[in-house]
């Protein structure tokens, strides 16, 4: 099958990024060191970001609304976390003992969060999610977990459950979602303990805790899927969900790992008015360095080492370096006026890529909730869950990221379920830039 013509100008305009890929695939798997990165016909390498815009091995420029999938909402190379971060570097990056400011970032943590009583830091999200999955097993006794299909929450085997489904063999039916692993070594027994079902949908959730009464330990789910294209929470949705999990003595665990001090100061939690049991976060509360948090209601936390049995470990958990980057990031750079800011430029292009879809024609329809977006080509209205958003047309959305990519834009992450976002460092002519991109995009792929 010949090329496309978008393809060929991709081609033509990264050769340093072809060459690199094809030395660094020799030895490293697919030539990324995680897969979200890779896309055809060969990933983009970067040499250097710079607030709102990042710069590949050609030198060629881009408006950056990927933001490393929401952990560089601060900026690229903000000067206030680089100062930290410098500053930090002469006192030492590992010191093997605490250090100082991790309690000044939990109290800030728990200032915007008010129902955390007590957390933990560790370095990614999927150790925040592992970890708070363990907690409420040990909490409740037991070992089922249910979450939402099409919901991401870090690739540990117990969570990497019905992730992108795409095939309606293995969906299941719409009243009796399958639990379908997505990755190969993934333990049959594993995938049993896993329960699905519909965000947005409070009679799928109730069958699954009514059928397996007193075997679920927990429910996870963010606050706003993220991982589905940006689907927000219908009227009540938490409100109810938070009645089924006291009804049925299940703990509510909350994944703010992408939303969290991203769609408000408060997260999702603060926009929809939801307080679970656990809360697990990361990305933007490390200021672009790797940071994760769990916390909850202190007995929950208190049954964590050396306190009780749940083994929570890691020698690179609140790192100095990284506690030093969010501490600069959310006291010093995500302000009450960042996010006025954010939010306004998010206002100017959500604004822009619905008159671009009004004006060409084109059918889509676009989710968003505050800074965050998502396009779902070939749909008519806004999906409630994952079932509605996959049957959006994710070829026309490859052509999109390919077409923005040659006119300077990285609209979002490489596929079609994840979101634009915008940073405190983005200006207006940078929202500019993007509508303008969009509506030249647009007009290529409409047919």
């Amino acid at each position: 099958m010949p090329s496309l013509p978008e393809e060929e100008i991709y081609i033509k305009n990264t050769p340093k990024s072809r060459e690199y890929f094809e030395k660094i695939s020799k030895i490293i798997p697919g030539g990324v060191n995680t897969a979200i990165q890779f896309f055809r016909p060969y990933p983009l390498y970067m040499a250097r970001g710079l607030g709102g815009k990042l710069w590949d091995l050609d030198g060629r420029e881009y408006v950056d609304h990927c933001l490393g999938y929401g952990a560089m909402t601060a900026g690229h190379a903000n000067p206030v976390i680089i100062e930290a971060i410098n500053e930090q570097v002469k006192k030492g990056t590992l010191l093997g003992f605490q250090a100082e400011g991790a309690y000044e970032l939990a109290q800030e943590l728990m200032r915007r969060y008010p129902y955390v009583e007590m957390l933990r830091f560790s370095n990614t999200g999927l150790e925040a999610t592992f970890y708070a999955v363990r907690l409420a097993r040990a909490a409740t006794g037991r070992k089922l977990i249910v979450k939402m299909e099409g919901c991401y929450h870090g690739a540990s085997d117990v969570l990497m459950i019905s992730d992108k489904p795409r095939r309606r063999v293995i969906l299941g039916s719409v009243h009796n979602p399958a639990s379908t692993p997505d990755s190969l070594g993934t333990p049959e027994e594993v995938v049993k303990q896993t329960l699905v079902a519909h965000f947005n949908d409070v009679g799928s959730l109730e069958r699954v805790l009514q059928k397996h009464e007193n075997e679920v330990a927990a429910i996870i789910t963010e606050p706003v899927l993220t991982n589905s294209g940006i689907i927000t929470p219908e009227k009540d949705y938490f409100r109810e969900v938070r009645r089924l999990c006291d009804e049925y003595g299940v703990l509510l665990i909350l994944d703010e790992v992408k939303t969290g001090c991203n769609l408000s100061a408060g997260g999702g939690s603060q926009l929809y008015g939801i307080e679970p049991d656990l809360v697990t976060f990361a990305k933007a509360i490390g200021g672009g360095a790797p940071l994760a948090a769990f916390g909850g209601k202190r007995e929950y936390m208190e049954m964590i080492t050396p306190l009780g049995g749940v083994v929570h470990y890691g020698t690179y958990n609140a790192n100095p370096l990284s506690i030093a980057a969010g501490l600069a990031s959310l006291k010093k750079v995500m302000t009450d006026t960042t996010y006025a800011k954010i939010n306004k430029l998010g206002d100017e292009l959500y604004k822009g890529v619905v008159d671009a879809i009004a004006d060409t024609g084109i059918k889509a329809v676009v989710g968003r909730c505050t800074m965050m977006g998502s396009i779902f080509f070939g749909l008519d209205e806004p999906p409630k869950n994952y079932r509605e958003a996959s049957r959006c047309d994710a070829a026309k959305w490859g052509r999109y990221w390919l077409h923005m990519l040659n006119r300077g834009v990285i609209p979002a992450g490489s596929a079609w379920f994840e979101e634009w976002m915008v940073s405190a460092m983005h200006e207006p002519e940078d929202i500019e830039k993007t509508i303008q991109a969009t509506y030249g995009t647009f007009r290529e792929i409409k047919d």
